[in-house]
């Protein structure tokens, strides 16, 4: 038979659980297991134009992460700033900047990323920066790859079309900072894909696309619950403590 401090030590290390068990991730709790980084950088993710993204030297205008950032800037050649004039600011052309095309038309290049939410619910922001534009696209299902052909995808972000100095600007999606997408995901269980459809709208310059996103878990209502019995008992034992 417990003693009555035994019980209180038993009662206590009942509300530590239950207290924990309600706690999220970011308060110390076990980290969530299915966290998703999702982040461009040579060798992540795949395009249609001959497979392996690869890293580019940027324009002088484009929006650049902080240091230490995981992602970067790619494409799937030297389309990028492949030299920089500072007299006149320009970036002269390469032997892979690519023609020019419009939005609604034939995409410069689609660029693909592929991750697996395995929470009950996953969700947080996906940031997108292209030179000159792009769309969005996730899919749930399969992409057919090679040609850029989309089966049961939803559009997050339509590109824009209208060009300022450097890009699509002022509005996303552009390559400026300012003008990104900001798409808010929030996911079930499974796979999917992003599908970027990239356009160069003017022939002969720069071209690339830039995305940074993290996914993480959603605490259940559940959660919560515990967390407030835990909370709501440890406040009536101390009480009693003080009392006696």
């Amino acid at each position: 038979m417990l003693s009555v401090a035994g019980s209180r030590n038993v009662y206590f290390g009942l509300l530590v659980s239950a207290l924990m068990a309600g706690l999220p991730a970011q308060f110390g709790a076990v980290a969530a297991a299915g966290t998703v980084d999702i982040f461009s950088q040579p060798g992540n993710g795949s395009n249609n134009m001959g497979g392996t993204n690869e890293g580019i030297p940027t324009s002088p205008a484009w929006y650049m992460p902080p240091p230490g950032s995981p992602y970067e800037w790619i494409s799937y050649g030297a389309t990028g700033c492949n030299t920089f004039v500072p007299l006149t600011g320009i970036c002269t052309a390469g032997p892979q900047n690519p023609a020019g095309t419009t939005v609604g038309g034939t995409p410069t290049a689609v660029f693909y990323a592929t991750f697996t939410v395995t929470d009950p619910n996953d969700s947080g922001w996906l940031y997108v920066w292209a030179d000159d534009t792009a769309g969005v696209w996730l899919d749930p299902g399969t992409v057919t790859s090679g040609n850029g052909d989309i089966t049961g995808a939803t559009m997050e972000f339509a590109p824009n079309g209208n060009l300022g100095n450097n890009c699509a600007e002022p509005q996303p999606i552009g390559c400026t900072a300012g003008t990104q997408a900001n798409i808010f995901l929030s996911l079930g269980p499974g796979t999917y894909t992003l599908v970027f459809d990239a356009y160069q709208l003017i022939g002969g310059s720069p071209f690339g696309l830039m995305y940074d996103g993290v996914l993480t878990s959603t605490p259940e209502p559940a959660s919560y619950m515990f967390m407030g019995l835990g909370l709501a008992g440890l406040g009536t034992l101390v009480r009693r403590r003080k009392r006696a």
